[in-house]
């Protein structure tokens, strides 16, 4: 199917990932240039939470507690930051301690839960394993899923089930409240699902990082595709890949990030967009 209609673009970023809908602003962790940013399509993008303030050298996933204060990944220090109403920062939970690899993803519950992934092992070293969701209660204790994931990376709750994006296993998990995985997708070998988002008709939306599309899948795990980014001939740095989505069921819209696939080009150069799609 031909890709959708593109309605603005924000170009000029290092790496986005978790793409938040919060209001009228797509919140977003540029994981490359160290900041996390709100971006009003109709505006302006604002800077909320910069390295050089104190925030991570790489943000990961974000969220909000029932509060409204935001939860950030610091992915390199393997904790979980909050920022207070007041612009104070502060970790809200320290996870160095049970893993050595970085972290990435997360996803925060209605009641303040969050559920946190990392990399589990070395990608460009090490072969694929097995490893645990970090559960934080509302409160930052920590406790620790089965090691049922591979990179679990991705991840979002519907109708009781929180899907996770396996991004070196080709595969989405859903598992429920005790951390039980009760289905999985497949997805095409060499994929790598990354982020992903629900819709209002509770399709899945998923984001295949190597392949650069993003897949729509119904509630049985068949999908067709939605996007496909063009390769272009000697495009510098490479070919691109498509890293998350966000859906905006108030408007039928979907937001999506890509930047080069080759990272230490991307880390670099600004090789990285976020594409608004409508989804009419």
């Amino acid at each position: 199917m031909p890709n959708p209609e593109i309605l603005k673009t924000l170009d000029g970023l290092g790496f986005a990932e978790s793409l938040r809908w919060r209001g009228e602003e797509l919140w977003f962790s540029d994981m490359f240039r160290g900041a996390v940013i709100a971006w009003n399509p109709y505006g302006v993008s604002t800077v909320k939470l910069s390295q050089a303030d104190g925030g991570p050298e790489m943000p990961g996933g974000l969220g909000w507690t029932p509060e409204g204060e935001l939860l950030v990944v610091d992915c390199l220090k393997r904790l979980v930051l909050k920022l207070d109403r007041n612009n104070a920062l502060s970790v809200f939970t320290d996870l160095s301690g049970l893993t050595d690899y970085p972290l990435n993803d997360m996803h925060v519950d209605a009641d303040g839960s969050a559920w946190v992934g990392g990399y589990g092992f070395d990608p460009e070293t090490e072969s694929p394993v097995t490893s645990a969701l970090y559960r934080v209660s509302p409160t930052g204790e920590v406790s620790l899923t089965p090691k049922s994931f591979v990179f679990p990376n991705g991840c979002e709750r519907q109708s009781g089930l929180l899907a996770v994006a396996e991004t070196f296993a080709d595969r989405i998990s859903f598992i429920d409240d005790e951390a039980r995985v009760v289905k999985s997708f497949a997805c095409s070998p060499g994929s790598g699902p990354d982020g992903l988002s629900f819709g209002a008709d509770a399709s899945l939306y998923v984001a295949m990082a190597f392949k650069g599309e993003i897949q729509k899948f119904n509630s049985t795990g068949e999908s067709q595709e939605l996007v496909k980014l063009e390769t272009q001939e000697n495009q510098a740095g490479g070919p691109k890949g498509i890293f998350d989505c966000a859906v905006r069921a108030s408007n039928s819209t979907i937001a999506f990030s890509s930047a080069c696939l080759d990272e230490d080009y991307a880390k670099v150069n600004d090789t990285g967009s976020i594409t608004i799609a409508s989804l009419r």
